[in-house]
């Protein structure tokens, strides 16, 4: 597998991504692999448990 580096990532940023992961039961990595996933295949992400859209 490769790897991808994502260097001067805004704070606030990072903490949504933290959040998501959280609220979707995964690991910041894992979160970020499927949002770079079905946005390289045109879907959009699944709904955040127990938060609206």
């Amino acid at each position: 597998m490769a790897s991808l580096t994502v260097r001067k990532l805004d704070e606030a940023l990072k903490a949504s991504l933290r959040l998501r992961a959280a609220q979707n039961g995964r690991s910041v990595e894992d979160e970020v692999r499927v949002i770079l996933r079905e946005a390289a295949e045109g879907r959009t992400a699944p709904p955040r448990r127990g938060l609206p859209r």
